[in-house]
């Protein structure tokens, strides 16, 4: 008995049969342009998330205690911004401020 290893060169990755974000799938008007601003919102939505990332980052890095507790109203807000718009959830908002409030009032 003969053993071959046969090889699938046509069946292409299941990664590469997705399709991809610019390509449009939707058949109607509207789910066309419902499907262009949920892009539009997505990338709006990272965009506010990683810069607000970005800012406690900054806030836990800072050392200073007079300086961070100017920046913490600021990313509170953006916290506070992104929970509204359902970016984040407000528990995790909340939990993300009280934690940076901690840290700031620890802070010597």
């Amino acid at each position: 008995m003969e053993f071959r290893l046969f090889i699938f060169w046509r069946i292409r990755p299941a990664a590469l049969l997705l399709p991809s974000k610019n390509q449009n799938m939707a058949n109607h008007k509207a789910t066309k342009k419902d499907m262009r601003q949920a892009t539009k919102r997505r990338e709006r939505n990272r965009y506010y998330g990683k810069t607000t990332r970005n800012a406690v980052r900054e806030l836990r890095a800072t050392e200073d205690k007079a300086a961070a507790g100017e920046k913490l109203p600021n990313v509170i807000s953006m916290i506070d911004k992104l929970a509204k718009k359902g970016v984040i959830h407000k528990n995790k908002a909340s939990n993300l401020k009280s934690k940076l409030t901690k840290k700031i009032k620890a802070t010597a």
